[in-house]
């Protein structure tokens, strides 16, 4: 798999570290968006959820950057994971790629709040809405 010459790296364990965090972030902010649509005395305040994602954004690529210095320092002290149970096991495996996964959900949620955006754009165009 693409992954496996990575898996051996402290910048990838930290990156799927800091994956699970952002996620952990994530479903709190989501919680938080459908208890506010559903709660009948709070307005929507969409302002507050957007400024909430931005900073969970913001400290995704603190992680990104943390990611990069670590795995820097990786290639310079020649650091490796050498535990072969560790490095064997299903379930840290998963662990990693579902971490991994969750390190960029932000991005991904970033670029299709963007394509929807602009596939709205083009739509209200078409049909001649203001």
């Amino acid at each position: 798999m693409f992954l496996d010459k990575f898996r051996n790296r402290y910048s990838f364990n930290f990156l799927s570290i800091c994956g699970w965090i952002i996620f952990l972030l994530l479903c709190v902010f989501l919680i938080s968006i459908i208890s506010a649509m559903f709660s009948p005395y709070s307005g929507f305040p969409g302002i507050a959820f957007a400024f909430l994602f931005l900073l969970i954004l913001a400290l995704n690529i603190i992680f990104y950057l943390l990611t990069f210095f670590i795995y820097v320092f990786d290639i310079i002290s020649w650091k490796r994971i050498t535990n072969e149970k560790f490095l064997n096991n299903k379930y840290i495996k998963i662990f990693q790629t579902l971490g991994i996964i969750f390190s960029f959900l932000p991005i991904i949620l970033v670029v299709l709040f963007l394509i929807v955006g602009f596939i709205q754009d083009i739509i209200y165009n078409i049909r001649g809405i203001e």
